[in-house]
This record gives structure tokens, C-alpha cells and sequence, in this order.
């Protein structure tokens, strides 16, 4: 089993975008309601 390294650029940036969509959904749910 390989381990994560979190230097690595790749990982930092896939880690950067999961967290950015992360963020950009839960904002969305909030609010989406007050837009429909």
C-alpha cells in the first residue's frame, strides 16, 4: 500500500479543489432556496 505524500503538488491541488467544491456547494444550498 502506497502512502499519500501531501507535498506533493498534485495531492495539494486535488486536496484545494475538493475543499473549493466543497464550499461552493454548501453556499449553493444556502442560497439556491431564496433564488427559486
Amino acid at each position: 500500500m502506497k502512502t499519500v505524500d501531501f507535498n506533493d503538488k498534485r495531492v495539494k491541488r486535488v486536496i484545494a479543489i475538493g475543499a473549493l467544491v466543497l464550499v461552493v456547494a454548501m453556499i449553493a444550498t444556502m442560497i439556491l432556496p431564496y433564488l427559486v
